[in-house]
């Protein structure tokens, strides 16, 4: 990211729980069949972005709650979303200080892979008890989401930025 002048208020615990509530709410919209790939997984994203900007308050813990409430919510198997999103939120933990400084465009291509693993995990645990692939169209919701990355890190940090004064 380029050096900027600007400082960051920090984040109260209410907003992140609104953006994850909001993302829940998203998620579980009833999308017309025609356009339900490629309708991105916004609750993964919202975990990578809170993972990558608060790692002290959004965690393995919390990814894992949010994926139960998806399995519950969606009607799906219970755990692979638990699983997916668990898995995702390590990841970026573990490398969340090298992934902060890079440009929002180089955090697209890993919040793409980020994403397109979580559903590969998915897939993978459907298969296994026995469901048919899903099909290639499944993972087109990890392109737009990679897509959105940019304005949605811009727009998520727009409240936080603070300008500063010339003289420091």
């Amino acid at each position: 990211m380029p050096i900027s002048h600007q400082l960051l208020r920090p984040v109260s615990i209410g907003f992140i729980v609104l953006s994850f509530i909001v993302a829940l709410l998203v998620n579980l919209l009833p999308w017309q069949v025609s356009i339900a790939n490629f309708a991105p997984d916004f609750v993964a994203l919202f975990i990578v972005y809170w993972a990558l900007n608060q790692p002290r308050r959004v965690g393995v813990a919390t990814a894992f709650i949010l994926g139960v409430l998806m399995d519950v919510g969606d009607g799906n198997v219970l755990g692979q979303h638990a699983l997916a999103y668990s898995v995702i939120a390590y990841l970026v933990l573990i490398r969340q200080r090298q992934m902060a400084v890079f440009a929002f465009w180089q955090q697209a291509l890993i919040v793409f892979g980020l994403l397109t693993l979580a559903q590969v995990i998915m897939v993978i645990v459907r298969m296994a008890l026995g469901a048919p692939f899903v099909g290639w169209a499944y993972f087109a919701g990890s392109v737009l989401a990679a897509l959105l990355w940019p304005p949605l890190s811009n727009l998520m940090l727009m409240h936080q930025r603070k300008s500063v004064p010339d003289e420091l």
